[in-house]
């Protein structure tokens, strides 16, 4: 009975023909007396809904309901106007098309030998994602990512071939000052996809992906001097550590914190920094490297830091996505040193530091008014202890 009245209501006002509904209640498996087994689910149909909702016409039946009642005929109007609308009532209109939603669609009705009824629940699940798609990319271009990161990474994750969901995640994090991130998700994505599928990312994804690494996306504010984030908890009681690591700073030119992991070192490197904002005209940047493996692209967490690079650092996104140093443009691989083999470490560069040191110390002997901050996980044993160095 169920399943009649959804068909019915998916046409509201109009008439339904009787095969149509047999069809969608029995698929390929209807009664051989279909014609009368209908009528009796109209006539119980009739006795559960308010007198007169229910029509009888010549070869069909009729729900006498305004289209707006029916919650899946008005999420496909307000998503429809939508589309011809600007942002932002565009948003205000998707926002309120999604909302209607409360679960899968048709949920709970088991109409299992119903194609027809399969095909209207993925048509309609298409069209939400579609909504949902539409509503995030309006309200990224609307400066809104930073409040839709862990939405998003809720439905990537769910979702994770839906590159256009993926598109969205990039742009938030990176709206968010997460850009090593948003360079992780494409990668997730596109592995996913090749596993999944055994494709490559699409035109429109890749370009945003060299977008990114090109620093093309969501370009800083010229005068904005960190990239370090407003911590949810307070600092108290390392005041001493704290002091501690600021005078390394001021005497040497690179600054290792050592200690166990879950010790707390990145916390005490960025909590020092913090201190020192005022005191560096350059700023001070944060680079995290550890999420990066054995064989990863160290050079990628690099590429959004201010531009102010020596020419002898600079290159380019070639057609593959990967860095060379052809022309002035973005950091040199060969040049961005990283963590050796089996290393996990972030650095946080300070006074306009814009590469970690590499292993020859070239640009730290190119740059002598940069200073490096870094935090390196030992895993010999001796090294457990927290010590400064």
């Amino acid at each position: 009975m169920r399943g009649l009245l959804i068909a019915l209501a998916l046409e509201p006002g109009h008439a339904v023909p009787k095969a149509t509904l047999v069809d969608w209640i029995w698929g390929e498996r209807p009664p051989s007396d279909a014609a009368n087994a209908l009528q009796r689910l109209v006539s119980r149909l009739r006795k559960a809904l308010p007198e007169g909702l229910v029509e009888g016409q010549t070869d069909g039946y009729r729900l006498t309901v305004e289209p707006d009642a029916v919650d899946a005929v008005r999420f496909e109007r307000l998503v429809g106007q939508a589309r011809n609308d600007e942002d932002p009532r565009r948003v205000r209109l998707l926002r309120e098309a999604l909302a209607l939603w409360r679960g899968g669609a048709m949920q709970g009705v088991g109409l299992q030998d119903s194609a027809a009824f399969d095909v209207a629940v993925t048509r309609l699940e298409g069209l939400c994602l579609t909504a949902m798609e539409d509503r995030f990319d309006a309200e990224v271009s609307l400066g809104h990512g930073v409040e839709l990161v862990t939405e998003l990474t809720d439905l990537v994750t769910a979702h994770p071939l839906r590159e256009r969901l993926v598109a969205a995640l990039m742009r938030a994090l990176v709206a968010a000052g997460r850009d090593t991130e948003a360079l992780l998700v494409y990668q997730r994505t596109r592995e996913a996809l090749a596993d999944a599928l055994g494709v490559d990312p699409s035109p429109e994804l890749s370009a945003l992906h060299v977008a990114l690494l090109r620093g093309e996306l969501g370009r800083r504010e010229d005068n904005r001097k960190t990239n370090l984030r407003a911590e949810l908890t307070s600092f108290v009681g390392k005041d001493a550590d704290v002091a501690a690591v600021r005078e390394l700073i001021a005497e040497h030119r690179l600054t290792t914190v050592i200690g166990p992991g879950g010790s707390g070192k990145t916390r005490l490197a960025t909590e020092t920094v913090r201190t020192l904002l005022g005191d560096l005209p350059d700023g001070a940047w944060l680079v995290e490297l550890a999420a990066i493996g054995a064989d990863g692209d160290v050079a990628a967490p690099f590429v959004k830091l201010p531009p102010a690079l020596p020419a002898q650092h600079h290159g380019r996104v070639d057609q593959h996505g990967l860095l060379d140093d052809r022309v002035a443009g973005q950091p040199d691989p060969r040049q961005v040193a990283g963590p050796q083999r089996g290393d996990r470490v972030r650095g946080i560069p300070l006074d306009g530091l814009q590469l970690l040191a590499d292993p020859g110390g070239d640009t730290l002997q190119d740059r002598p008014e940069q200073r490096v901050l870094a935090r390196e996980v030992m895993v010999k044993r001796a090294a457990a202890d927290s010590r400064l160095g």
